[in-house]
């Protein structure tokens, strides 16, 4: 309806929480009301959350390094270090949207870097990342900060490396922050990126839905519980892009531009895909299930490892998720 700017199935889901609930309605109405960036800002103060999500679980970690680094014992991160930064120790390195930091310690881990400065909108999330800066061994080399990368004054050919790690999605207008990292990096600076490539707020497509729910249509029960709950983890939908504007309106507001914008701007020296068009909605809400897993729900994870890479090889879907490589164009 209308681009799938309001979707029915969230109309009735609403209502029924209000009319179950009718105080919710203030809580809406004041969400309606902030300002884009506290939205944002709310939508990021927390740093406590439940593993809930594909990322939380190992053996799903483990399956990135294979696909990235081609051992499941080596993260992106060593690689990366190992065949871009091998014998530097002192590089300069801006980081974009660092949350709580935990990105830019692993980072500050492989001692090729002199300063590693990380900017985030959330002064809680930058709180704790200083505070657990301080508490490690790497405090000097991290210089967290809380600004807006486009408000920031930043020099012309001032860093070795800048980063953006599940944050670019984020950003927009997209071409103009590229463009201002491409300025920023020195004559032979990377740019690289860990990224959700995928569907503009999270559009997903009809391929996708259909896919992801036949997966969790076969799931038994016991896997399927939602986090701290009896309730079973619902049929996967499209949300609408009033829904998602209401929740986050930073959230993938441009990720389906920044292939095709990466590649117009940098030199793109690899790309690596590591899936999550089909795991990523398919285990969202109870990835609890699979922290520990036992012999069930290890099978369960390798059949849809299985089917995930089986539908992008065989263009199906593509990498929702990708790891990329770039430097300035000479």
């Amino acid at each position: 309806m209308f681009n799938n700017w309001i979707n029915p199935q969230e109309i009735i889901y609403l209502f029924n929480r209000i009319r179950n609930n009718p105080g919710k309605i203030l809580k809406y109405a004041a969400k309606m009301h902030a300002s884009d960036s506290e939205k944002v800002k709310n939508t990021w103060s927390n740093t406590d959350t439940s593993p809930t999500n594909w990322w939380d679980i190992p053996t799903v970690q483990s399956r990135w390094n294979y696909l990235i680094s081609g051992n499941k014992d080596i993260d992106y991160n060593e690689y990366i270090a190992e065949k871009y930064f091998k014998e530097k120790h002192a590089l300069q390195a801006l980081s974009l949207g660092c949350g709580g930091g935990e990105r830019e310690l692993r980072w500050a881990k492989t001692n090729c870097f002199s300063q590693i400065e990380a900017y985030d909108l959330s002064p809680v999330r930058i709180e704790h990342a200083i505070k657990a800066a301080k508490q490690s061994m790497y405090g000097e080399c991290l210089d967290y900060r809380v600004g807006n990368i486009y408000e920031i004054e930043t020099k012309k050919n001032l860093y070795d490396v800048v980063f953006a790690e599940q944050s670019l999605h984020h950003f927009s207008p997209l071409k103009e922050l590229l463009l201002k990292i491409e300025d920023m990096l020195k004559p032979e600076g990377c740019f690289i990126l860990n990224e959700f490539v995928g569907p503009t707020r999270f559009q997903w497509t009809n391929r996708q839905l259909e896919l992801v729910n036949s997966i969790l249509s076969i799931f038994p029960e016991r896997f399927k519980t939602l986090w701290h709950s009896n309730l079973l983890k619902p049929k996967v939908i499209k949300h609408s892009q009033l829904s998602m504007v209401l929740r986050d309106p930073s959230e993938a507001i441009e990720s389906a531009n920044i292939l095709p914008l990466l590649k117009e701007i940098f030199e793109v020296v690899e790309l690596k895909g590591y899936g999550g068009s089909i795991l990523h909605l398919l285990l969202g809400g109870i990835a609890h299930h699979f922290l520990n897993p036992d012999d069930e729900a290890k099978e369960l994870l390798r059949l849809c490892f299985e089917l995930e890479d089986f539908l992008i090889r065989t263009g199906e879907i593509d990498h929702d998720f990708m790891v990329a490589v770039c430097y300035k164009r000479v």
